[in-house]
């Protein structure tokens, strides 16, 4: 990955051809022969992973190089390369926060290499962190979003059933897939639909799936989000603090609680019942949408 690149910086071109040369089979270096080149190159070309820069250089010194690269990349990995003449400045900027750690000179080839893989791993930990917070930010607002705009759409069937659609689903999912380990996504199948609409027409078919979705909205938990994901499929995204096997059940209980359904035909009342079958995935296992939707039954992931 690009954000793996190395940055040397020194002020003495054969001390960056020696890097280049000793490091190149494990890493991907960049150099520098100056802090503002250096400045330059992470404007330019960052992120870099980690720096690593020499003390004593002509105009700005090591330390005060690092401590412009936390300004300008704060998740880079700074590291400073010293004699023992300036040992008690390294130690400083160590203190000061700016610097990661401090190699003395000269450092072998083996402790350049451990100390930027111990660097590298945390500039790995600091990134990922980052990013679960980012999508835990953007869940939320998801959620406020939702109960701002969409969350309407469940008491206003227009139609075919009001519910939000796939891509109302696939932007609510977005954020919590991979990360959110009590979420899960059901898909149910009214498996009569198809059987209705040829034998009493559309509009009862359709009547009967408003029925359908309007009893389950009422029946799933308020803060569940249900979607009109295909012609006679419904997709239920569900937080349950409880084991896979647990929610299961509870669905099956759920989606079994009324099954039997009175509909007007020509004038007459007739009861049609309509087995719910479903399918549940656990949120945290995909981490792309496409990947989770293909991991279902291609007889309930089918859309329109």
């Amino acid at each position: 990955m690009t954000a793996d690149r190395i940055l040397f910086v020194d002020d003495e071109k054969g001390v960056l051809d020696a890097y280049e040369r000793l490091l190149r089979k494990e890493f991907y270096v960049s150099v520098a022969s100056s802090g503002q080149e250096g400045l330059a190159a992470i404007e330019e070309h960052g992120p870099f992973g980690v720096v690593i820069s020499d003390m004593r250089m002509p105009g700005m010194n090591g330390a005060e190089f690092l401590s412009q690269v936390k300004q300008k990349a704060p998740d880079t990995i700074r590291m400073l390369l010293t004699g023992y003449t300036d040992l008690s400045a390294a130690i400083d900027a160590v203190n000061e926060g700016n610097i990661f750690r401090f190699l003395t000179k000269p450092s072998s080839k083996e402790v350049l290499v451990e100390a930027i893989n111990i660097g590298l791993k945390q500039y790995h930990l600091l990134t990922a962190e980052k990013e679960l917070v980012k999508k835990a930010l953007s869940f939320e607002h998801a959620k406020a979003t939702w109960e701002t705009t969409d969350r309407c759409l469940w008491d206003n069937f227009e139609g075919p059933t009001g519910l939000p659609g796939p891509s109302q689903a696939r932007q609510y999912l977005a954020p919590l897939l991979g990360v959110c380990p009590q979420y899960y996504v059901v898909l149910l199948k009214i498996t009569t639909l198809a059987t209705l609409e040829k034998r009493y027409g559309e509009g009862l078919a359709g009547d009967f799936l408003n029925v359908t979705a309007q009893f389950l909205v009422q029946t799933f938990q308020s803060d569940d989000r249900i979607f009109h994901w295909g012609r006679d499929v419904l997709m239920v995204v569900v937080q349950r603090r409880m084991s896979p096997a647990a929610t299961r059940t509870e669905i099956d209980r759920l989606t079994s609680a009324r099954r039997e359904h009175v509909m007007d035909v020509n004038g007459r009342s007739i009861m049609i019942t309509s087995p719910i079958t479903f399918e549940m995935l656990p949120v945290m296992q995909f981490s792309t949408f496409e990947e989770m939707i293909a991991a279902f039954d291609t007889d309930l992931s089918g859309r329109f």
